[in-house]
């Protein structure tokens, strides 16, 4: 049995007295167990390290096991790390094994990803022995022109945006806009445009801007330039370069399922219970350490994922294959309303008593 922390409940958090006493009340009950959720403010530093449970990686397994459940961030249903695995091993070397081998995972990739797989599939129905290497060869050209075209409009909105600023200050953007043009047009193959280069620079504007409304305005036009997991294009065209293999793998590898930190661990998230769920690699990276209220704006998908997912784990406490584990849904839901500043106010109900 894990030792409670015996300050915890002559000394709330600030955060959680706030919430009990606000006019809206989080669903979630507050019986859980002690140290299995994640806190906004840090243990107190006189606690021996014997009353602190949960160190390291401990029980992150029990998450893991979850297996087919579905992202609490996109709502896709998860594939596990022994799914990757197979898919891995029985790739072969023609688009028509590697489809064969596929086809089973359709049902759990990522949109972008899934779109790429039926063009794959549609482009393979003439080659069938052709590779996946060679297909997104085949058929770059276009794509690459339509991702140019996206590119340059958001470049044009950019520009059109300075235009309500000095004319030193336009200059300093039209530069950044300018390189990034070209690097964009560029034919030279070890030229190429980095999306990341670009935000980078318009991060350097921020101090060259007096007007901080069109500063963020642009910095979040910059956002929106195309990557490979969200614009299927951009996929065909980093992909065409990579191996039969790699491809492959790239469509499914996103949609395992990993552990994700509620409070991100650069933010001091700890390594509790409370503060894991499962979610999809391409939701943890697209994350990051973003604050979870933020996040929750951009994808309010989640406010009704996250509530299946909590229900699912519920299911499989009460069918008895999460034991030991009936504190969890009430402790991540309670991570949850803190971490988003109540905007996932999950309810967690029907637990039954473990024998």
């Amino acid at each position: 049995m894990i030792q409670p922390l015996k300050l915890f409940s002559l000394n709330p958090t600030k955060q959680i007295q706030q919430a009990k006493n606000a006019q809206v009340q989080p669903r979630v009950s507050f019986v859980t167990k002690p140290d299995t959720f994640e806190r906004s403010v840090p243990q107190a530093k006189t606690l021996a390290p014997a009353y602190v449970p949960f160190l390291g990686y401990a029980h992150d397994e029990e998450i893991r096991a979850l297996g087919h459940i579905i992202c609490p961030c996109c709502g896709i249903e998860m594939m596990t790390q022994k799914d990757m695995n197979k898919v891995s091993k029985n790739l072969g070397y023609s688009s028509s094994q590697a489809i064969e081998t596929l086809d089973e995972f359709e049902k759990n990739m990522r949109p972008v990803e899934k779109e790429c797989y039926n063009l794959l599939k549609t482009w393979a129905k003439d080659k069938p022995e052709s590779n996946f290497k060679d297909l997104l060869n085949e058929n770059k050209a276009p794509q690459l022109a339509k991702l140019q075209a996206k590119q340059n409009t958001i470049l044009d909105t950019v520009d059109e945006l300075s235009k309500q600023l000095s004319e030193k200050e336009q200059e300093e953007v039209n530069k950044v806009t300018s390189l990034t043009r070209k690097l964009v047009s560029s034919n030279d193959k070890e030229i190429k445009f980095k999306r990341k280069t670009f935000i980078s620079d318009v991060e350097t504007l921020e101090n060259k801007i007096s007007n901080k409304d069109v500063y963020t305005q642009i910095r979040k036009e910059a956002e929106k330039m195309p990557t490979s997991q969200n614009d299927v294009s951009a996929f065909v065209v980093k992909y065409a370069d990579r191996s039969h293999q790699e491809i492959g793998e790239r469509l499914v590898k996103l949609s395992v399922g990993t552990i994700e930190h509620i409070k991100p661990r650069s933010e001091g998230g700890r390594n509790v219970p409370g503060n894991y769920m499962l979610e999809c690699g391409g939701c943890n990276h697209e994350r990051s350490s973003i604050p979870l209220g933020d996040w929750v704006d951009a994808h309010p998908e989640m406010k009704e994922n996250t509530q299946k997912y909590i229900d699912e784990v519920i299911n499989r406490i009460n069918s008895g294959k999460m034991k030991g584990f009936s504190f969890y849904p009430h402790a991540v839901a309670r991570t949850l309303f803190e971490q988003s500043d109540g905007k996932l106010d999950l309810k967690v109900e029907g637990i039954k008593d473990e024998v």
